[in-house]
């Protein structure tokens, strides 16, 4: 009899815990959904200005961004001059830049979403608002007045972050993301300020990026639109080569 409650204890007890899991698992899932869909929405438009402090040299950017969920993307360099024209298309895991100077489209790795678009601040994927992908599996842990979470790449991922740690409010916006590498060091800290209320979302309009080296971004988004009318007909190597 006692080793029959001692089974019956044991299993009740590995049940209940499977279940646990189970739930946080889901309610993680259930929390960056609503993440992702304030951070990205369906699709999304806006005009982003970088001001960088790379060193002694600070310098300006200014570009333009449409996506359409995860998949597609398309960045056009506004100001300076010298860059203005150039851009990047993704397509899936496809991702192409074109240099109006030579005339050229070069397709790229898909890694290169990973990287900081000048040599430091935020990556293409950032910009492209595509940090929040389906190759991370998440862990949520409540905080005080939100919630903290934890994404770790699946294995093989074409991700170039070990771990990242978000966290966000009670209305589900970002604001703050601690990027690591795979070995467990910080490469750069985002902080997510201004927020302003755009379709019912609560969404920042400024990106404080603190790269490990020292180097700083402050990204502010002018004129942010969501749920846009577009399809994935948009993002084509012929818009990407437009000439404006």
């Amino acid at each position: 009899m006692k080793r029959l409650l001692m089974a019956v204890t044991v299993g009740v007890v590995a049940t209940l815990w499977a279940l646990s899991a189970q739930a946080a698992a889901t309610d993680a899932q259930t929390i960056i959904d609503r993440v992702r869909a304030t951070w990205q929405g369906d699709s999304f438009h806006g005009v982003l200005t970088l001001e960088l402090s790379l060193g002694e040299q600070t310098k300006s950017h200014t570009l333009e961004v449409w996506t359409l969920g995860e998949d597609y993307s398309l960045i056009r360099m506004i100001a300076p001059d010298a860059d203005a024209g150039a851009g990047y298309l993704q397509v899936k895991d496809d991702l192409w830049y074109y240099s109006p100077a030579v005339g050229m489209t070069i397709k790229l790795p898909s890694l290169a979403l990973g990287d900081a678009l000048f040599g430091a601040g935020p990556s293409l994927a950032d910009l492209s608002r595509g940090t929040l992908s389906d190759d991370y599996d998440a862990v949520a842990t409540a905080t005080e007045g939100g919630y903290l979470l934890t994404l770790t790449p699946h294995p093989a991922a074409p991700v170039v972050y070990g771990r990242l740690d978000i966290r966000v409010d009670g209305d589900y916006a970002i604001e703050e993301i601690v990027y690591y590498d795979q070995r467990g060091n910080v490469l750069r800290t985002a902080t997510f300020l201004q927020a302003v209320m755009v379709n019912g979302r609560s969404f920042p309009t400024e990106i404080i990026v603190e790269d490990a080296s020292g180097d700083r971004t402050i990204e502010r988004i002018e004129k942010p639109e969501f749920d846009i009318a577009i399809d994935p007909s948009f993002f084509t190597l012929d818009r990407l080569e437009e000439k404006k």
